[in-house]
């Protein structure tokens, strides 16, 4: 066997099943090679409808390769997610989450819900009286 066929049979055998697009398969992080990773995953899940390998780009964006052994046409789960292909290869970008922003709606929504409720105020008066506490 040869150091580039030992390194594809290595990263196969880090594969895991995993929800995509609601579709399960074996799946495994990739960053080269990825049709004979996936063809090495699919022989090591030979009941698997397809084989997946995605890796981070510098934006934080995944991009998947899904291959097919036939028995289901990735394209499907592509085409969800904005990708293109054929029914036995198919890729896809997965959109990089702004953390911090998701951080901040989710503040603002917090605090929109406690200000209607009118207990923000109650909130503030509340911590103050703490810290007032903690230092007498």
């Amino acid at each position: 066997m040869s150091e580039t066929e030992s390194m594809i049979v290595e990263i196969a055998s880090r594969a895991r099943i995993r929800s995509v697009c609601d579709a399960y398969g074996p799946v495994v992080n990739c960053t080269g090679f990825e049709e004979e990773v996936c063809e090495q995953v699919l022989k090591l899940f030979p009941e698997a409808a397809f084989a997946g390998c995605w890796h981070e780009r510098a934006d934080g964006s995944q991009l998947w390769t899904l291959w097919s052994a036939g028995k289901y046409d990735v394209r499907q789960i592509a085409r969800r997610m904005h990708g293109h292909g054929d029914a036995r290869r198919a890729e896809f970008i997965d959109p990089a989450i702004d953390v911090e922003a998701v951080i901040a709606e989710r503040d603002e929504l917090t605090n929109a819900l406690l200000a209607r409720e009118g207990t923000i105020d109650t909130l503030r008066n509340f911590n103050r009286k703490e810290r007032r506490e903690r230092k007498e």
